[in-house]
């Protein structure tokens, strides 16, 4: 939308270049104005460009883009549409004008059509009439699904928060790994270490959330997995079971222990349930925030081999019917937010919430598990190693923020070294150790 007129009443001459918008102006919005599309998401690279003239006896030639004529500050690119058109502008098989994708749809469809009739031919292929209901409008474009997947953007990550675990009194963390899918799997990792063994681990925590549902603060993680429909996102939540005790001098990280005293061993890092999510629908990334059910034990092999081939909500459902797979008895669940690689963090639309996979069993169990916001918080787990005046004044002592800090360093880097150690038993490769720059 843009104004007609100016302030003073004249004819708003010039150039114009506006953001296209998804939806449509509120209906209790009246009369409508040039801010009256405002609140509606953005469709990220795509623009229109406007000329408002005076009357002429002549046409006035429309004055070159690069002109900067039509330039509207509010338009200028973000670093995600830059990452978007950088894409496009690289893949040399894209095609660029109109014609280059209806000779392609044509060629598809084997339709021969004279370049005179390509017009007509292209409007009655885009005739809405012919594909909706009688009264039917056209559905808004889904602004997630804006942009196909390039394996060089990668797909953004970030394990946000666990609901329900069984038992207080544990730090715990999240490992996620990529498991490629049938046809990926034996594709080579590429020159720029892209498609090979991609995982993460969480590490940095909200101590304001509950111990039995902790909550995530890492920034995203991008991984660069194959494109493959089968290509799962694999969640283990584990807790480690150690002694932390503080240095005596408040100045730095304190001491990790097992119950023993000595250094902890494996068998302190417990396993407290694992899920997993679809990274991609169709040719794009599975955009949302994924609530997805927490199962007992270890990941089954007869699982992780059908979910090579088979969508992973058939897969939990099978499994669960044949018993190889058990549920939490406390309707745990996880949530992993997921977009495309090529929207930064800051600039990227609000994740629609997936939860596909809860109805695997009652959905409404896991939901209200979600909601409960009984228990100890996390700021338990770094107070009860502290002395009596400070566990007195709680979380508002001035000593507390430097304490909460030295906990999360020590027991993060200990956590770090057991689930390494048990990565390289498992036959797998090392945690990158970039999450602790």
């Amino acid at each position: 939308m843009v104004s007609l007129f100016n302030e003073s009443g004249e004819l708003n001459v010039g150039g114009f270049q506006l953001k296209l918008r998804q939806g449509m102006p509120s209906k209790e919005q009246i009369p409508l104005t040039a801010s009256s599309l405002n609140h509606q998401p953005t469709i990220l690279c795509c623009s229109l460009l406007i000329r408002l003239l005076p009357h002429t006896q002549d046409p006035v030639p429309p004055p070159d883009y690069l002109s900067g004529f039509y330039f509207t500050d509010d338009t200028k690119s973000n670093q995600s549409e830059v990452e978007i058109i950088s894409s496009f502008q690289q893949d040399k098989e894209f095609p660029n004008s109109v014609g280059d994708i209806a000779a392609r749809l044509m060629a598809k469809e084997q339709t021969q059509v004279p370049p005179e009739q390509w017009m007509a031919w292209y409007e009655e292929r885009l005739d809405g009439r012919k594909h909706l209901l009688p009264q039917q409008p056209p559905a808004h474009l889904c602004v997630v699904r804006m942009v196909r997947y390039h394996q060089r953007a990668g797909i953004r990550l970030r394990i946000s928060q666990v609901f329900g675990l069984k038992e207080d009194g544990l730090y715990v963390n999240a490992f996620a790994r990529i498991l490629k899918g049938n046809n990926a799997l034996r594709l080579p990792e590429t020159a720029e270490s892209r498609g090979g063994d991609e995982k993460f681990l969480t590490r940095l925590h909200d101590f304001a959330s509950l111990q039995r549902s902790p909550c995530w603060i890492d920034p995203t993680w991008v991984l660069h997995p194959y494109w493959d429909t089968h290509s799962v996102l694999l969640v283990q939540i584990f807790g480690i079971n150690v002694i932390y005790t503080p240095d005596h001098s408040g100045q730095q990280p304190g001491k990790v222990t097992s119950h023993t005293g000595e250094e902890p061993e494996l068998d302190a890092l417990l396993q407290l349930g694992w899920s997993a999510i679809p990274l991609f629908c169709g040719p794009y990334v599975k955009t949302g925030v994924h609530n997805t059910p927490l199962f007992q034990g270890s990941p089954d092999a007869e699982f992780l081999n059908y979910a090579l081939s088979h969508p992973v909500k058939y897969v939990m459902g099978q499994c669960l019917n044949k018993k190889m797979l058990r549920l939490t008895k406390e309707y745990s669940s996880v949530a992993i937010e997921v977009w495309d690689g090529h929207y930064f963090d800051d600039e990227r639309c609000d994740l629609p919430v997936i939860n596909d996979l809860l109805p695997v069993d009652k959905m409404n169990k896991f939901l209200k598990v979600q909601s409960n916001k009984k228990g100890k918080d996390m700021t338990q787990l770094v107070l009860q190693s502290l002395d009596q005046r400070i566990q007195k004044a709680g979380k508002n002592h001035p000593e507390y923020k430097r304490e909460e800090q030295f906990y999360e360093e020590a027991m993060a880097t200990s956590f770090y070294t057991l689930v390494e150690s048990a990565l390289m038993n498992a036959g797998f490769g090392p945690l990158t150790d970039s999450w602790m720059t």
